[in-house]
């Protein structure tokens, strides 16, 4: 199993395509002039080492479908949208040096796209809040939903405290009120920790005993006999590519399938659970009694917050290549549109503090092109509203072009 886990950790391929940059058209950037081009620009490191390479792939294929879309339908504010994708290696320097390059050589952004993870995203987040670059994206890390700081940056993936508390409204539908925690040590994994368990506090909850394990651990048999002692009913884990399979294989290895195991989002885009053997662990004894949390809309049979978006993303997807992750992968899609939408609310491409004040009015209520949650932000959050709903907990189970058979 172990040469399979490591295998399959970086296995899988998508395409992504972009516009190159028109660096005939001498209009500035920022024209109104009907024709003028609206400028999209995307930092992501398609070509770094590992399985993150995926989820930039996954990322570039999103933006690339949510242009297209747009550009069907006759661009936005009858401006072409055109998107130019810089590749950065998955690197926070080269992402910020990329992007001050691009800023002093190129048109001025309408809209930038910066890098798909956290680490990118906070050194870029200053650089477009000089720049006054409207800026939607699909990193994690809680202080980019900070106004005061970045008044033009939002975020569309739920927040961490939306998956935490919809892991406690699962925990409570299935009985289980003692929860154990293994993790990962890095930055990102630890804010999961944090919002899990502040989650589980406020839920009337009790949280056994946590666990961590790094990056380079084989085997954390070790932790997880140190949380079974604690007498959990229910375990949650925390992982990102080959470490998922080695949590996996540990637990199998000392017998401690018949307490569930629910794993978060991170790890459900991992191949090795979402793919059946022989190419992931789904269908093997590894998966037994293994849960996890994906985004509800990424669930065959939900409707998606716009009628017809989801079906109008799915399609534009297939068309730049194979969907092979999971849809909240994908949020790209959902950033380009909301930002789409603000421009054609605030009836201007240029004006990025116009289109903040008016993103920071949106609810659920408002329609439009995103196709894989409802958002909510405001003056105080750049963050999409804590929304339990927006996740579903399901058996581990295969993967068909992004989406999850309904558990009905």
């Amino acid at each position: 199993m172990r040469k399979l886990i490591g295998a399959l950790a970086a296995a899988g391929v998508l395409t992504a395509s972009a516009c190159a940059p028109d660096t005939s058209d001498e209009a500035d950037a920022g024209s109104q002039d009907p024709g003028s081009p609206y400028r999209v620009v995307q930092l992501v490191g398609q070509n770094q080492a590992g399985p993150a390479a995926l989820n930039a792939r996954a990322a570039a294929q999103a933006a690339t479908a949510a242009v297209a879309v747009l550009n069907e339908k006759g661009g936005i504010l009858g401006h072409p949208v055109e998107l130019e994708i810089i590749d950065d290696g998955g690197d926070p320097t080269t992402a910020v040096t990329k992007l001050h390059e691009r800023l002093r050589t190129g048109q001025k952004p309408n809209l930038v796209l910066p890098g798909n993870t956290s680490a990118e995203a906070l050194p870029m987040a200053p650089v477009i809040t000089e720049a006054e670059i409207l800026s939607v994206q699909q990193a994690s890390a809680d202080a980019l939903d900070d106004p005061e700081k970045f008044p033009y940056v939002f975020k569309t993936p739920p927040v961490p405290a939306t998956w935490a508390r919809a892991l406690v409204e699962h925990a409570r539908k299935v009985g289980a009120d003692r929860i154990a925690m293994i993790a990962g040590k890095d930055a990102f994994a630890q804010a999961i920790v944090a919002a899990t368990r502040e989650a589980i506090a406020a839920g009337g909850l009790t949280l056994t005993g946590e666990e961590t394990y790094a990056a380079e651990d084989l085997d954390v048999t070790a932790q997880l006999e140190r949380l079974r002692a604690s007498g959990p009913e229910l375990l949650f884990m925390q992982g990102a590519g080959a470490s998922v399979g080695y949590v996996l294989e540990s637990r199998l290895k000392i017998g401690w399938t018949d307490v569930p195991l629910v794993a978060d989002s991170t790890s459900a885009v991992t191949s090795l659970l979402n793919r059946p053997a022989p190419d992931g662990l789904v269908g093997t004894p590894a998966t037994e009694n293994v849960f996890v949390q994906v985004l509800a809309g990424a669930v065959e049979g939900a409707g998606g917050p716009n009628p017809g978006a989801l079906e109008t993303m799915l399609a534009a997807l297939k068309r730049e290549g194979p969907i092979g992750l999971p849809l909240n992968a994908f949020f790209a899609y959902d950033a380009v549109m909301l930002a789409a939408k603000a421009a054609e609310a605030t009836g201007t491409i240029t004006d990025a503090k116009a289109q903040s004040e008016w993103l920071e009015t949106i609810t659920p209520a408002e329609t439009g092109l995103w196709a894989l949650s409802t958002y909510t932000f405001t003056p105080e959050s750049h963050g999409p509203a804590v929304d339990p709903s927006a996740v579903a907990v399901i058996p581990a189970t295969t993967l068909v072009e992004g989406r999850y058979p309904s558990a009905g």
